[in-house]
């Protein structure tokens, strides 16, 4: 706890105040543990005294949370938008229902496998089951379209099953073991940045050897239970955007054909465009930022204040009380707390150090340009 003292004043938005700093213990859940923060001082506020009201005025798991809300957002859009094209390319809801029930027995199995690693739900494992939810709908799309080919040509849907997984069994097999092998070597990087990698890494490829274990096996078994033949007729009300698009389709197909019998016969065009996108892809690097852990907006930022080694306490207050003012005045700012006397930077007290804790408004709330974080650390 820091509080006035002899050598330490203390003040949150111009108000004298006490400051007590909760730091959490190593391996323990941050978001849980500023949740009994929370529901501690609430009992705690029950017997202040009167005139007395606490504020937490810094919490540092706000971004995890905003962090897992948006995860999830984008998990919802990616299921939605997977149902959406492989619809598009199926053309049909009992085809489409196959590689929609891939997802979550792969996502589920994923989740299963997580404490065995020791993994937890987080914002790297949740990103990686983003991107996974693109990959494990491919092996079913494998199956079912290819059960779909044998069922046009005259065999029952379950004939049809057992002679396409006699064709794709290999191929989903070695897709498996070629993503799987891109990803897990990761897994075996040292230090603080494979563990960030591997729990990254690590969930892609747990989702690939599910989803490559359905298309063995639920995949063909639902192919023969709901794939019926497809009426010459027409697909239903959708008939004519379906067939607009079969034809869009096959003519940009028809085309990327025609490239690339063009690309092999002039072998100096394909080495040209390698070296373009080879130059390309290090312009591209050298925008990104180069630091392990890159400037994002966390929704708070420190700001330390240093006076002449000389200065007094009293001297080191009034200066603290006008960088407040300004920090306070700031677009995008929601609250400051000062501690005149101490300094983060070196973690001693000093009468000539001031240290600032500044929460930003919530994300939802600083929607221009000049109350995000870069623009704010400008001003």
């Amino acid at each position: 706890m820091r509080s006035g003292s002899g050598s330490q004043t203390s003040s949150f938005n111009g108000k004298p105040a006490a400051v007590l700093a909760i730091y959490q213990l190593p391996g323990s859940n941050a978001v849980n543990a500023a949740k009994g923060v929370r529901e501690l001082m609430g009992q705690l506020k029950q017997r202040f005294p009167s005139g007395l009201d606490y504020s937490i005025s810094l919490d540092t798991t706000l971004a995890v949370t905003a962090g897992m809300e948006e995860i999830y957002k984008t998990l919802a859009e990616a299921m939605l938008l997977v149902i959406l094209v492989v619809f598009v390319f199926l053309q049909g809801w009992r085809a489409t229902l196959i590689p929609l029930c891939a997802v979550p027995v792969s996502l589920i199995g994923t989740f299963a496998v997580f404490p065995l690693l020791g993994f937890s739900v987080n914002t790297l494992s949740l990103l990686g089951l983003v991107l996974a939810i693109g990959l494990v709908v491919d092996d079913a799309i494998v199956v079912v379209e290819a059960v779909e080919h044998h069922i046009e040509q005259g065999l029952s849907p379950k004939d049809a099953a057992l002679k396409a997984m006699e064709e794709v069994s290999g191929p989903v097999i070695a897709i498996a073991l070629i993503l799987a092998a891109v990803f897990i070597p990761t897994a075996f990087i040292p230090g603080i940045t494979g563990r960030l990698y591997q729990q990254f890494a690590v969930t892609i490829a747990v989702s690939v050897i599910f989803s490559a274990f359905n298309a063995l096996t639920l995949s063909p078994a639902l192919s023969a239970l709901l794939l019926r033949p497809k009426k010459e007729s027409g697909r239903g009300p959708l008939a004519f955007f379906f067939n607009g698009f079969n034809k869009v389709f096959g003519s940009a197909t028809n085309g990327y054909i025609r490239v690339c019998q063009l690309l092999m016969r002039r072998g100096f065009l394909c080495i040209l465009f390698l070296i373009l996108v080879l130059l390309a892809t290090g312009w591209l690097g050298g925008k990104i930022p180069g630091g392990f852990v890159p400037t994002e907006d966390q929704g708070y930022l420190y700001a330390n204040l240093s006076l002449p080694e000389t200065a007094s306490l009293q001297r080191t207050t009034a200066a603290s009380r006008q960088v407040e003012d300004i920090l306070r005045k700031t677009p995008g700012v929601q609250g400051v707390t000062t501690i005149a006397g101490f300094s983060l930077l070196s973690g001693v007290s000093t009468t000539y150090n001031g240290f600032f804790f500044v929460t930003l408004k919530p994300w939802k709330k600083r929607t221009s340009t000049e109350q995000h974080l870069r623009a704010i650390l400008r001003r």
